[in-house]
């Protein structure tokens, strides 16, 4: 096993950060006693009448994380189920991250996310693929991503205290 590097990567301006929002940037706190209450198809539904972003407190370690980097490296990919809820993640991302309204790629399935990095690294055609750094909660998504690219991945309990 070899020790990470994930940390230099951190510390170095040349990274370019790819973040998931739900688990990540923003909690997962919609049942009662669960994370979670609605099936895909309910989530949709209550979207049209309640913005679910509104009033969630952002992360503040990733406040912090984010506070210093150079924003127009810090792009967003997550999954939506329609234009309102991309439209809520972009208004709670700007508010409480101050990321960019055009950094933020939506995707219909986490595979996708694969995909948003690549066309991201097209603006970047010189960096590396390591300074990719895509951050996320769901293990099959950067599994997904590590085992079919060379960009880096990070689990988001690596920024857990």
């Amino acid at each position: 096993m070899q020790k990470s590097k994930i940390k230099e990567l951190f510390e170095d301006e040349k990274t370019v950060y790819i973040f998931d929002v739900d688990g990540v940037l923003a909690p997962i706190e919609y049942g009662e006693y669960t994370h979670y209450e609605l099936d895909d198809d309910a989530w949709a539904q209550a979207l049209l009448t309640h913005n679910f972003y509104e009033n969630l407190k952002p992360f503040e370690t990733f406040k912090i994380f984010l506070k210093d980097k150079d924003k127009n490296k810090v792009y967003v990919a997550t999954k939506v189920m329609n234009d309102i809820e991309k439209q809520q993640k972009i208004e709670f991302l700007e508010k409480n991250y101050g990321i960019k309204k055009e950094n933020v790629f939506v995707v219909r399935k986490n595979e996708e996310k694969l995909e948003v990095i690549n066309k991201i690294k097209k603006e970047y055609p010189l960096l590396d693929s390591k300074y990719f750094v895509m951050i996320e909660d769901s293990i099959e998504v950067l599994n997904y991503i590590m085992e079919n690219s060379s960009f880096s991945t990070v689990h988001v309990s690596s920024f857990l205290k």
